[in-house]
């Protein structure tokens, strides 16, 4: 292993213990508030909405913060807030101090997340991890085993044992914060060069390549972020269709085990065609998968049999979870391992951010549509948001290193947002 560079083992570990920790409260928190203090719907909707703004919007600030203090710093200060915030929710006196415990779980997640999905990128990068899944696709993989061991644990436990809920999840992000504390690196020594990094080559006079600008992640962070957009659109169209036919509630829980049954076993195999497509075709396709899900939720809306709706439903699962197994990981790798190692958690927590904000906007546009014109226009809404993301992605990852001159030979760049940059390298 490199000097400063953590083994994914750790990281992984530390990755499913946080999801252990987070599952077992967070997707409660509506259960909760409505037990202990009979919040209607609409209450119940700020408390989730707090809780998502809080986190989804601040990991562009966490990735910032993770590039300028160091990783470590920033994982050990986000589970000591965790804990402090899943403290609050379980001894909370009244739903203000309820509200201020959300929103601190929240942000917290915002300071470690891109903090942890830097320190993968990292060994991603070094090529340090040689068996296995790919480090973002393990990443995920065992994100989702945690979560599911989490929600088990949580169902046993709330509403009636919320106290020992929380303070159980709190405790896993305290032995976090001392374990991770003592085990992953300091901050990495500051560059004493701001020239480009070099490509490979056959000698040290190899072409320089430019960090990529702007546009260029940007052509991969907004489609990436649509896709998490229609991944979470799982969470809220499906629910309302099963409440809409009056089915059965444990069809949802069935559902979301065939999430995690099918991220387990698929997300491996799944991450190597990735791997062989590159990120320039990964997510276009994904986004087709995508918009396919939301074409099936919408003929599921005509099914008139409940076995045939259940299936369509189960369809849909499968779809979306496919979408985001083939583009989720491949553009985290590529954002990771583009540009400066300096800049690589904001890069990544810009990712998340637009994925968070993509998610709001989407499920509160499809919503809108699902009350005034039915689920099956919700669900087209949702497709077409994928079809057009992925025809923009088309157009924009293949020129990601711009036009070249008729007979001009391509340069030797590795990188799919590597762009050839002058030999004074870039200020």
């Amino acid at each position: 292993m490199s000097p400063g560079v953590p083994r994914l083992r750790t990281l992984l570990l530390a990755q499913a213990a946080f999801m252990v920790g987070f599952s077992a409260v967070v997707p409660y928190l509506a259960v909760v508030a409505h037990d202990r203090w009979d919040m209607d719907a609409a209450a119940v909707g700020v408390v989730v909405g707090a809780r998502v703004a809080a986190q989804q919007g601040m990991f562009l600030v966490g990735g910032a913060l993770a590039d300028r203090y160091g990783a470590r710093r920033l994982v050990v200060a986000g589970c000591g807030l965790r804990a402090a915030g899943l403290l609050t929710v379980g001894l909370a006196p009244d739903p203000a101090t309820f509200l201020v415990g959300v929103v601190v779980v929240g942000a917290a997640g915002a300071l470690f997340s891109p903090a942890l999905e830097a320190l993968v990128g990292t060994v991603d990068a070094r090529g340090t991890h040689r068996r296995g899944p790919a480090p973002f696709a393990a990443l995920a993989m065992v994100g989702e085993a945690g979560g599911a061991v989490g929600a088990v644990v949580g169902g046993a436990l709330i509403p009636h044992a919320t106290v020992l809920a929380t303070s159980v999840s709190a405790g896993v992000f305290l032995v976090a914060l001392v374990v991770l504390g003592r085990v992953l690196p300091g901050p990495a020594p500051t560059p004493t060069t701001d020239r480009a990094p070099r490509t490979p080559g056959p000698g040290p006079d190899a072409e320089p390549v430019a960090a990529p600008g702007v546009g260029a992640l940007l052509a991969v962070v907004v489609p990436a972020g649509v896709l998490l957009a229609t991944y979470t659109q799982l969470a809220t169209l499906v629910p309302l269709a099963v409440v809409a036919r009056a089915g059965d509630p444990a069809l949802v829980g069935r559902l979301v085990a065939l999430l995690s049954v099918l991220t387990l076993t698929l997300q491996w195999p799944v991450s190597r065609v990735a791997a062989r497509l590159g990120v320039r075709r990964a997510v276009p396709g994904a986004l087709v998968l995508a918009a396919a899900a939301g074409v099936v939720g919408a003929v599921a809306e005509r099914a008139t049999a409940p076995g045939a709706h259940a299936a369509a439903l189960a369809g849909t699962t499968a779809l979306v979870a496919l979408a985001q197994m083939l583009g989720g990981p491949a553009a985290q790798r590529c954002l990771a391992t583009a540009g400066p190692p300096a800049r690589r958690a904001t890069r990544l927590g810009a990712l998340a951010t637009a994925g968070g904000l993509g998610s709001l906007g989407l499920s509160a546009l499809t919503g809108a549509v699902a009350d005034a014109h039915g689920l099956p226009a919700a669900w087209s809404c949702a497709a077409a948001t994928a079809a057009v993301a992925a025809v923009a992605a088309h157009r924009a990852l293949p020129r990601l290193a711009g036009p070249r001159p008729a007979g001009t030979p391509a340069p030797p760049v590795t990188h799919p947002l590597a762009v050839t940059a002058s030999p004074e390298g870039t200020r």
